[in-house]
């Protein structure tokens, strides 16, 4: 009896194990038979994730040599509109001519004497930029600029500076005060001689007597530098468009060649 007793007990046990086996396979094999292309799609994505992360941090020597480029540009251009030395410079310079007034394509006398002065402040790649303007009896103008040189380190230097600022005519009994832009350009062709050009536009306001008024000026000429004292000559052409309440328009021009000087600080 005792014998029957303990072989009939490791039998049971077998027999429970089995079963539990057998459930949990059949478990398992149900979950992957029910839904096989929701697992392959799950696992396709996450293999393209993983390959697409791979190819955005993988370092080449294409981007080693084009990270180096991008640094030189920077580096040359930090350098080339930087002056340590001279990161304060001041100007004052004055011009003149004998300048004749067209109104409609028709002359108007007499030929009037135009006195000029300007000045510059600039702190490496920011400055302010002045000029007065006598019309030896027609009135006068007077400027004043913001300017910023984004290619340049210096008055006397190679550069393209960008202006925006306000300006006020002074013509007899009319009085205009508009808003103006403009752009320089200057190239030294040696160590003393360049040229530079310069062109404003006046943007269009009313005047007091509530005529509108717009126009434009240009400039271009030649320099030469000894030290710190250029002698330049420049020649010049304004615009001026004005057109009264209910009238016609009429367009005064003024060109001439000024000869001025400049001495920078």
């Amino acid at each position: 009896m005792r014998l029957s007793v303990g072989l009939s007990k490791p039998s049971q046990f077998g027999g429970s194990t089995g079963l539990i086996l057998g459930v949990a396979l059949g478990l398992l094999m149900f979950c992957a038979v029910a839904d096989p292309a929701e697992a392959r799609s799950q696992f396709l994505e996450n293999l393209g994730k993983s390959a697409e992360r791979r190819y955005e941090n993988r370092w080449t020597l294409a981007d080693y040599f084009e990270t180096q480029r991008k640094t030189r540009l920077q580096d040359m251009w930090l350098a080339g509109h930087t002056n340590e030395e001279d990161w304060i410079e001041l100007m004052i310079g004055g011009r003149y001519a004998n300048v004749p007034t067209r109104i409609d394509n028709a002359d108007v006398s007499p030929i009037r004497k135009h006195t000029q002065a300007e000045a510059a402040a600039y702190a490496t790649l920011v400055g302010l930029e002045g000029r007065y303007i006598d019309l030896e009896g027609e009135g006068f103008q007077t400027w004043g600029l913001f300017a910023f040189r984004p290619i340049g380190d210096s008055l006397q230097n190679s550069q393209i500076t960008l202006f925006y600022g306000l300006r006020k005519e002074e013509d007899r009994t009319e009085v205009w005060r508009t808003q103006m832009a403009g752009a320089r350009l200057q190239i030294y062709l040696n160590r003393a001689f360049g040229i530079e050009g310069q062109s404003f536009v006046y943007l269009p306001e009313n005047s007091n007597l509530q005529a509108r008024m717009e126009g434009q000026l240009s400039e271009g000429g030649a320099f030469i530098d000894f030290l710190a004292l250029r002698v330049f000559g420049t020649w010049a052409r304004e615009v001026r468009r004005r057109t009264p309440t209910g009238g016609v328009t009429s367009e005064r021009t003024r060109e001439a060649v000024f000869a001025g000087i400049k001495l920078f600080i």
